[in-house]
Parts: structure tokens; C-alpha cells; sequence
């Protein structure tokens, strides 16, 4: 199941080298034939512009067609919008938009290019849990903001210190159900953003066993750790911690120290599309 977008010039021709040369400058396109896939591996949203060629005396040709996913977690059309916008803007396009709750032909609309896929994607989830109600869900906000975290996150980090580590947010399956997770390798200084749970590896703050250091990792829970970020932040960069110092400071390693070791070989690493939107879950899983 997929959403559908069939584009065009508003005069002229659109040739495939010109396709081709557009989508070879951008970032984390990959042309596969007449494909150009989308990939953000910081995000995990991916989609396709397609290149048709015409069949003689085709009365209505549209040269592009753009194609995302149905049952995904809605922030994919938050990050598609742009990249649509631009790509008709470079060639002045006009669209025909077949779905239900679409634009129709004519000019692109951003309004009801969202409004349409979020409609077939609403559909989608209505249809898929029905048959299959065993899926991974977060509320839409912790989506969301993870989404937009990472999309950030590699022009945050060119913005700070370089010994400031900006982590990115994971999700996992944790003892059956998803979470948001970000590493904080030996406490050091770092840009910490709200997340079910931190993974910290231990290697200067290893407990000793034998007299000696065994590395190791350890989870702390969001509500046990927040107070110490809190207490050791220097400000706050939106809703996340920003913690810079020269040596860890000697609470934190004492609470570090206190975490018990965890075999991580029992967390699963979870891709994004893989986990939905919780509210729109509930509405269709009885």
C-alpha cells in the first residue's frame, strides 16, 4: 500500500539527463535505473521518484512519479514534503493526485499532499491491524520529537565543541516494547535529550572486580538519571541536557558506578519504520 504522486511540466519537456542531474547533486539520493531513492539513515525515512518514459501518442503523460509507503509513522510525510516542494519548484511542475482526500490536477498543494497521505496511511493501519495486530508504537510526540532530534543532530554537532558528544536517539525492544535510547559512553560531556533510557558503556567508570576494571554497560532509567542532569547541566538546548566538563564530576561516577552491568545482547535495535504511532494503533486494535 502506497501513496502515489504523478508530476509533470507546466511547458516544456523534463528529460531523464535532467532528472538524472538533479537527483545526482542532492544528498541521500541513490539512482537505481530510472529510481532515485530517498534514504535518511539518520531518520529512516526513505521514498522514490521515478523517471517514465512516454508511450507513443500518450495523451496525458506525467514523466515522475513519487511513491512513499502506506503504514508508517507520520513524521515520513513531514521529511517527503520538503523534498517534493523542491523538485517542483526546480521544474515548475503541475500534479495529478489520485488518492481519496487528494489535490487532484494542477498546482501542487502542501496542505493536501499531507492531508492525502496521512489519510492513506490512516487507512493503511486500519487495514495491516487487523490481521496483524502485534506491532511495536509510541505516542506520536516521542516520535516526533525523536524524528526531529536526529534529523538535527548532525548540524548540532558541528555547532558545539568538539569534545561535546550530540548522541543520536535509538529505538530498541526492551523487555518487549519499544523505547527511545541514546548511548553516554563513560558519562562524558554530552548533549542529552529526553529518552526512555541510557546506555552507558563503562570503561574509565567500570566498577572493579578482582581489583581489576571489567568493561561493561550499563542502562540508566530516565527518572533516575534526569535528576543528575538536571543538577550538572550547564543550560538546556530545547529539551535536551548540556553537560560540559573537564573530569566527570564525582556524583555522577558514584551513581555510574552504583548501575548494574547488562548483557545488551537482549536489546533489539528496531528500524523506525518498524515502530507506529501508538494513538492511531490503538484506534484500530481492538
Amino acid at each position: 500500500m502506497s501513496y502515489d504522486l504523478f508530476l509533470k511540466p507546466k511547458s516544456g519537456d523534463l528529460s531523464k539527463q535532467q532528472f538524472d542531474s538533479y537527483f545526482q547533486g542532492r544528498d541521500r539520493y541513490n539512482l537505481e535505473g530510472s529510481q532515485a531513492w530517498y534514504q535518511n539513515d539518520a531518520t529512516g525515512v526513505y521514498f522514490v521518484f521515478e523517471y517514465q518514459e512516454s508511450e507513443d501518442d500518450e495523451p496525458d503523460y506525467y514523466p515522475i512519479a513519487f511513491n512513499m509507503n502506506y503504514f508508517r509513522p507520520t513524521y515520513f510525510v513531514k521529511e517527503a514534503e520538503s523534498e517534493v516542494i523542491d523538485f517542483i519548484s526546480k521544474f515548475d511542475l503541475e500534479v495529478d493526485d489520485p488518492q481519496t482526500n487528494g489535490m487532484g490536477s494542477g498546482d501542487f498543494n502542501v496542505d493536501k499532499f499531507r492531508g492525502g497521505w496521512l489519510h492513506g496511511n490512516e487507512f493503511g493501519y486500519q487495514s495491516i491491524l487487523k490481521d496483524h495486530p502485534e506491532v511495536f508504537c509510541l505516542p506520536t510526540k516521542k516520535l516526533e520529537d525523536c524524528w526531529a532530534w536526529n534529523k538535527n543532530k548532525e548540524s548540532q554537532q558541528e555547532h558545539v565543541t568538539d569534545d561535546v558528544f550530540v548522541p543520536s536517539i535509538i529505538l530498541l525492544n526492551y523487555e518487549g516494547r519499544a523505547v527511545t535510547a541514546c548511548v553516554w559512553p563513560d558519562a562524558i560531556p554530552s548533549i542529552i535529550p529526553p529518552v526512555d533510557i541510557l546506555l552507558i558503556g563503562r570503561k574509565e567508570l567500570a566498577p572493579r572486580k578482582l581489583f581489576k576494571k571489567v568493561e561493561d554497560m550499563a542502562i540508566g532509567g530516565w527518572d533516575s538519571v534526569k535528576p543528575i542532569l538536571e543538577k550538572h547541566k550547564v543550560r538546556m538546548e530545547g529539551d535536551a541536557y548540556y553537560l560540559y566538563y573537564q573530569s566527570v564530576p564525582i556524583e555522577i561516577k558514584k551513581y555510574i558506578k552504583t548501575l548494574k552491568a547488562f548483557d545488551i545482547s537482549s536489546l533489539e535495535r528496531l528500524s523506525f519504520d518498524q515502530v507506529l504511532n501508538e494513538e492511531l494503533v490503538k484506534k484500530y486494535v481492538a
